[in-house]
């Protein structure tokens, strides 16, 4: 199954079951994240983002130690390709992920030596409703999620239910905590939010948000609090 220091917890919910850039007017600058500085404890994950002249990400590296894991991404019609590598190993994992109109990732088909798997996505307009999650042979594992004024406010797969929280006075913006997420996992997304998250609950376990700005609103960072863990991240960005 694919992993990703970032937020672990709530990572391997969404992987259970990085939107490069935010629609500006003309006037304002476009920018594009191209740095991710994750500090959780002693660890530190760099990611490095670079990408194509129609603005879609093209390559990922992530460098946590002496580990590398380096991700391009390539595009066909509505499919995005995603191949991974990894440093100090043959390993190679592929991902096919499908895309609707809208850009939402309707399936993501996942191999990596002889294990695989298939994820589904169903939507009600932008809103997700359902995913289905098969690995190898393994028994479906079915997620359903709840909406409310255009946020994700619950998941559940039957055993672990989730809740989710949110600012409603900001909107979701880039560097909101799920469109990092889903940029450095797809490079795409399967959850568009009205509105900023602060935080969710995953069993007992409940995570804090907390944004940092520049003196143009831009979300320069985030803090992750989870009893006395906290974990930072830190945003750098290209504007043109």
């Amino acid at each position: 199954m694919k992993k990703l220091l970032f937020f672990s917890a709530f990572l391997l919910l969404f992987l259970i079951f990085e939107l490069s850039c935010s629609k500006k007017n003309a006037a304002t600058p476009t920018c594009q994240l191209i740095t991710i500085m994750d500090v959780n404890g002693s660890t530190t994950t760099t990611f490095n983002i670079t990408y194509n002249n129609e603005g879609k990400i093209s390559t990922l590296q992530s460098v946590s130690g002496t580990n590398t894991t380096s991700k391009v991404f390539t595009y066909l019609g509505d499919v995005i390709f995603i191949t991974t590598t990894y440093s100090g190993s043959s390993t190679q994992s592929t991902d096919s992920i499908l895309v609707n109109s809208a850009g939402l990732i309707t399936s993501d088909q996942y191999r990596s030596g002889t294990d695989q798997s298939l994820t589904t996505y169903t939507y009600s307009g932008s809103q997700l409703l359902k995913s289905i999650y098969q690995y190898d042979s393994n028994p479906a594992v079915t997620t359903t999620y709840t909406f409310t004024n255009g946020d994700l406010t619950s998941s559940t797969d039957g055993t672990t239910t989730s809740t989710y929280t949110y600012n409603t006075s900001k909107a979701s913006e880039q560097g909101d905590y799920f469109q990092i997420v889903q940029l450095i996992q797809y490079g795409a997304s399967f959850v568009i939010n009205a509105h900023q998250i602060i935080g969710y609950q995953v069993g007992s376990t409940i995570e804090n948000i907390n944004y940092t700005y520049d003196n143009t609103g831009k979300i320069t960072g985030l803090t992750g609090t989870t009893g006395a863990n906290i974990e930072t991240i830190t945003l750098q960005y290209n504007c043109n």
